[in-house]
């Protein structure tokens, strides 16, 4: 079930983020293979969330999905994506309210044919969700299940704003957890 970010989401990320360094926001616009964005705004047991990161990283390919294959890759990704709390406390209590997966390619505009070859540039995904987490007050970290169901990502650079104010860590396969209390 997808749902559209609502206009609060929006606002969280506007204000909690204004104070987020440079490095972050020119992190956003960067197309890396292996690489991705993850920003969450973290309020009482709930918890938004934006993940933005190259097509390639959970699918294998940037190009719209042609074979039943890949198209098949792409409805699992998106599946999972939606269903799955991005990032969950230790006891695994956080759950979607509200999930929407979006590809650069779901812009027809966005894409020009020429004899079958895509001349669209690098296609990303963004990941919204609403995460409900009871507990979650009590958490003094989260963790992210994003590498063990996507290899081909590599890294996460992780942003937060919080309660206990804000902050940054690099996730990798072998770190997924982070900190959000001091």
């Amino acid at each position: 079930m997808k749902f559209s970010a609502p206009l609060a989401f929006a606002g969280i990320f506007a204000l909690g983020f204004h104070c987020v360094p440079a490095l972050a926001q020119q992190n956003l616009q960067a197309h890396q293979h292996g690489r991705a964005e993850l920003q969450l705004a973290i309020a009482g047991e709930q918890i938004d969330l934006l993940l933005l990161t190259p097509a390639y990283n959970l699918v294998g390919f940037e190009h719209p999905p042609r074979s039943t294959e890949q198209h098949q890759t792409v409805d699992s990704a998106t599946a999972w994506l939606e269903r799955t709390a991005l990032v969950n406390t230790d006891k695994q209590q956080c759950a979607p309210m509200q999930s929407d997966v979006q590809t650069s390619w779901n812009d027809e505009h966005t894409e020009h044919h020429d004899h079958g070859h895509d001349h669209a540039g690098h296609s990303d995904i963004e990941i919204t969700q609403r995460l409900h987490c009871p507990g979650l007050t009590d958490a003094t970290e989260l963790e992210t299940g994003l590498f063990g169901r996507f290899p081909g990502l590599e890294q996460l650079n992780t942003q937060w704003v919080g309660p206990n104010g804000q902050n940054a860590a690099r996730l990798t396969p072998g770190e997924h957890r982070f900190k959000i209390a001091r």
